[in-house]
């Protein structure tokens, strides 16, 4: 009798050790799946404790996840370990610590490292990003800290002059240049400095500029083109003067015959746009340049040209702008009638010629027209004080300049830069002269230094139903660098461009106000937004892919109070109904519309390709359960359309079936993904269904300061999801051994029974 009693008792046992407990291949291979047999764990933690304090007493917090029960071996960095879930530890010296916290379950195993996590006494090591590094100006900038170690204080300076002792400021570029870019944080323990040298380039005005090398010698001629252009042009255009172009940055081009070219490069940028022209000579054709002397003359005064052409010209073509011309190499002209001359040069020798033209060359006898414009940057247009750059627009070559900014100061120079330093309106007065007189062009009120700033802004739409999207666009004039908006129904919002919901109906006012480093304005825009109760469409079906006939139930879910529908199923077939039933006929994919009304308006949503017919199966299947320990029993229910003729399954752990709704056995630990393939005479379709459990070995890695590691989402089943290749796990224990405990136990049962 005993010895049945411990026959059963044995064979209970080893029953339990092989179903119970897993081996260590399961927890290493266990991966994310549709069916999960017990949860392997992720590693995580956090800690509390003064950063300046010495000795420092630091509580661990383990926040690990994943099926208990669970071990905890920790490792603090100093030599110290742990095996307590929530330990308590204190550091005796200064340094920096790294922590590790290895979890281990059932299931698995995990670690996660958090390096440089414990900071005792030290002072901080300065870091930090900038974002973005490079732009048109003015340029907003956004600094993120990434010191480690315990900071109580940061000091910025962005090179430009202007500094901060936020810990992430934002700063604006207002000028053109490369900065350097400085933190400074510190503690009780020490300072430390993070430079980026020219870590930040601010663009100004486009200037197109390209070198060529080499720009001379024998055709063909291989030429390598750098852009040099600065502003941060967006797009090149390259002209080489042989009917071929390119829009490459830094073309090569090569020149197959000689001659003189004129390479234009077009830059842009946005709306901007600059150009360059570069003469490339192939094959020693002549570079021609001439220079003339006096360029101012009275009528019938000579005028003695001087040839300054390269490459060895034989010949020379000259024409002075008032139909006379010459062949001579240095010839002399008058002329007779007052004017502005265009001179033009043409030089000749055996390999080609090349001509140049010097427009509005010689003054015969006509005093200057005085004219100029101003020019500043869009974002100092309200500054004070206010830069000005006066731009020389005169005709008739005046010789010298005189200029009056209205503020009393004065400008000899013929293209000044003019420092306003008080608000108030000026006007600019520009006087011109040359040997045959002198104008003088006044400009009243040109120049506008403070004053209010001219906000504006507009919205996509006026008129909405509620709950959809309005899009503001600010159109302020004053290049603001802050926004802040009231959309009038209780809610703000900030930025240049922001999209805003309202959430009631009603008539909203809108108000703007924004400001730049100089002042702040702002504009209200009364019963500017309508909301209406207008319906916004939406709508579901019961199923979508099917055999034909097949017959589909739509469901309105359409919100606001829609009063009438109007539906188009793509067949050809409509409806008014709210929720009506369609049936498709014929084989084909079908987009389904559906208009929602009321009397505020209507709203249509259209459902691309949403339905579609085929008389091949459509696979879908459901388990009865999909978490539990093992072994797991699981029951699988084919829910396949259109009719399939055979079924083919595969479980994840390594065993199949062809039955339509087979019922399987899971001996084993682990995460397991789940497909099933249908066919008939039409075709075949499968199906893969996986989750998202969290893995069963894996290390979390940290940088300081270091955040718990994010938690695993618990497995959720895909329903449909694209056959790939399908992960098994390996089992723990060989199949002989549950076998074999499973029949160790009966035989103990029987011999009992008997007894």
């Amino acid at each position: 009798m005993r010895s049945k009693t411990f026959l059963l008792y044995a064979g209970l046992v080893v029953l339990f050790l092989a179903l119970a407990i897993p081996g260590a291949s399961a927890a290493d291979t266990a991966k994310a799946g549709y069916i999960t047999v017990g949860i392997a764990p992720v590693a995580q933690f956090d800690a509390h404790y003064a950063f300046t304090t010495i000795p420092t007493k630091v509580e661990f917090v383990d926040t690990s996840l994943g099926s208990k029960p669970m071990t905890w071996e920790w490792d603090f960095g100093d030599g110290v370990t742990s095996t307590e879930q929530n330990p308590s530890h204190t550091y005796l010296r200064r340094g920096t610590y790294t922590v590790k916290l290895t979890v281990k379950n059932a299931y698995g195993t995990s670690t996660a490292i958090k390096t440089d996590y414990i900071s005792v006494g030290m002072p901080p090591k300065a870091a930090f990003v900038g974002s973005p590094t490079s732009g048109g100006a003015p340029m907003t900038v956004a600094f993120t800290d990434q010191s480690t170690g315990q900071v109580n204080k940061w000091t910025w300076d962005f090179g430009d002059g202007q500094g901060s002792n936020e810990q992430n400021p934002v700063h604006t570029y207002w000028a053109a240049g490369n900065y350097n870019v400085i933190l400074t944080v510190s503690n009780e323990f020490g300072i430390s400095d993070a430079m980026r040298n020219e870590y930040i380039t601010v663009s100004g005005d486009l200037a197109a500029k390209f070198d060529a090398f080499p720009s001379s010698g024998k055709a063909p001629l291989a030429t390598r083109f750098t852009d040099r252009s600065t502003g941060s042009p967006t797009a090149w255009s390259w002209d080489f003067g042989d009917g071929m172009t390119s829009n490459q940055q830094h073309p090569s081009h090569t020149f197959m015959t000689a001659g003189s070219y004129n390479v234009k490069l077009t830059i842009t940028r946005g709306t901007e746009t600059a150009s360059t022209t570069q003469i490339i000579n192939v094959g020693g054709v002549p570079d021609a340049d001439f220079v003339g002397s006096p360029l101012q003359v009275n009528p019938n005064e000579n005028v003695q040209f001087t040839d300054k052409s390269g490459h060895a010209p034989t010949a020379w073509s000259w024409d002075f702008g008032d139909t006379a011309t010459s062949t001579v190499q240095n010839p002399s002209h008058s002329y007779q009638v007052k004017g502005i001359y265009t001179v033009a040069l043409t030089a000749r020798n055996e390999n080609g010629k090349d001509t140049e033209t010097k427009t509005g060359y010689v003054n015969v006898g006509m005093p200057p027209k005085a004219d100029f414009r101003p020019v500043t940057t869009p974002y100092a247009q309200y500054a004070v004080p206010k830069t000005v750059q006066f731009v020389d627009q005169s005709t008739n070559m005046p010789t010298s300049w005189a200029w009056d900014f209205g503020d009393g100061a004065t400008s000899t120079e013929q293209m000044p830069t003019h420092v306003y330093m008080k608000e108030g309106t000026y006007t600019v007065t520009l006087t011109v002269k040359n040997n045959f007189g002198s104008d003088t062009a006044i400009k009243q009120d040109l120049i506008t230094v403070g004053g209010g700033a001219a906000v504006d802004f507009v919205a996509d739409k006026t008129t909405v139903g509620v709950g959809r999207v309005v899009s503001f666009t600010d159109l302020s004039t004053s290049n603001p660098t802050n926004w802040v908006w009231d959309f009038g129904d209780g809610t703000t919002g900030t930025g240049p461009n922001p999209d805003h919901v309202y959430r009631a109906t009603g008539v909203y006012d809108v108000t703007l106000t924004a400001s730049n480093p100089y002042l702040t304005n702002t504009r209200t825009k009364n019963q500017y937004i309508t909301v209406l109760s207008i319906p916004r469409a939406d709508f579901v079906a019961d199923r979508t892919k099917g055999g034909a006939p097949m017959a589909v139930a739509f469901t309105d879910k359409s919100s606001n109070a829609p009063t009438a529908w109007k539906w188009d199923f793509g067949d050809g077939a409509s409806s008014t109904e709210q929720n009506p039933t369609h049936t498709y006929t014929t084989l084909g994919v079908y987009s389904v519309t559906l208009t929602a009304s009321n009397k505020d308006g209507s709203d249509t949503i259209t459902k691309v390709n949403y339905i579609s017919t085929t008389l091949a199966p459509v696979a879908e299947f459901k388990a009865n359960r999909q978490v539990g320990k093992a072994p797991f029993i699981v029951e699988f229910t084919d829910l396949s359309s259109n009719n399939p003729t055979s079924w083919s399954w595969d479980f994840g752990d390594g065993t199949s079936s062809t039955e339509q709704n087979p019922r399987h056995i899971y001996l084993y630990e682990g995460s397991y993904d789940v497909s099933l393939t249908v066919a008939n005479q039409y075709g075949a379709d499968s199906i893969y269904k996986t989750g998202t459990s969290a893995p069963a070995s894996a290390v979390v890695t940290t940088e300081a300061p270091a955040a718990a590691a994010t938690e695993q989402p618990a497995a959720v089943a895909t329903a449909e999801a694209p056959a790939a290749a399908k992960p098994t796990t390996q089992a723990p224990l060989s199949a002989a051994v549950p076998l074999l405990a499973t029949v160790i136990a009966l035989i103990g049962a029987v011999f009992v029974s008997r007894k």
